[in-house]
């Protein structure tokens, strides 16, 4: 297997933990760990792919990772390394713990390009960053005052201050996207046309949705793009094209609980 190497280093360590720098561990397996392990927490959890199953083979468990120094660390799991080899006859059989319901995020298996939810392939593609001048500077918009009707209507809940613009170097076509953060799924959507829904959508916002009766989704998410961003913090877009989109989202939004997906009385 990929990661025999790490699970035979990790059998023969003696301590009840190992640090390891991710040079380190990649010096042991003798290749470059993926992209996501670099950006995504979730590549390290204790089950549900590949790499896990080196270390838990080897009887150890991830105790801690940190992604900003790049280092893990592994401890030895003392259910595993202290059970008998045999079990005595007429003994009482030991019970078994309680079987933990895997959350949306176990089941995401990043590779890659690859993020597999709840048995759907979607495809990275690409980072959503907001324009900026040339010293790396946000540029922020006031699109409010270009709006005709601005003295007869009231604001929105997200209409007010700063907003950013963006966008995506994609085709128009349908299917269901992910705005994934430091490996966590922040807002699932649905479109027909991707390219559209992004560019004149979320990354531009219209003067009118900036009021009562506007679309309130564009704004919100164009401030959670922008906020982000301010604390160094990026968006990653996410896309599995599917002509079933609505179906797609309704499922994953019964099974994914994310902080953004709210409804705003649109």
């Amino acid at each position: 297997m990929k990661y025999d190497n790490l699970s035979k280093y990790l059998k023969a360590e003696r301590k009840d933990t190992v640090s390891l720098s991710f040079a380190e561990l990649e010096s042991i397996l003798g290749f470059q760990l993926p992209r996501s392990a670099y950006t995504y927490q979730v590549w390290w959890a204790n089950g549900g792919h590949v790499q896990a199953a080196a270390w838990l083979n080897a009887g150890f468990l991830v105790d801690n990772v940190s992604l900003t120094d790049q280092y893990v660390v592994f401890r030895k799991n003392a259910a595993a390394t202290s059970r008998p080899m045999t079990t005595p006859k007429n003994s009482v059989p030991e019970a078994k713990p309680p079987v933990r319901i895997p959350t949306a995020l176990d089941r995401a298996l990043f590779t890659d390009e690859l993020m597999n939810v709840c048995g759907y392939p979607f495809r990275f593609l690409q980072e959503i960053i907001p324009e900026c001048d040339r010293e790396g500077r946000l540029i922020d918009y006031y699109p409010q005052g270009d709006y005709p009707g601005k003295d007869r209507k009231r604001l929105n809940q997200y209409g007010a201050g700063a907003f950013c613009r963006f966008s995506i170097r994609a085709e128009d076509v349908p299917g269901v996207y992910l705005w994934v953060v430091d490996g966590g799924i922040i807002y699932i959507g649905e479109t027909v046309k991707l390219r559209q829904r992004f560019n004149s959508g979320y990354g531009v916002i219209q003067p009118v949705n900036c009021y009562l009766g506007g679309q309130t989704t564009n704004c919100k998410m164009n401030k959670v793009v922008r906020s982000l961003f301010l604390k160094g913090k990026r968006v990653q877009l996410y896309f599995y094209q599917t002509t079933d989109n609505k179906r797609v989202e309704l499922e994953l939004l019964n099974r994914i609980k994310t902080p953004y997906n709210v409804k705003d009385n649109e």
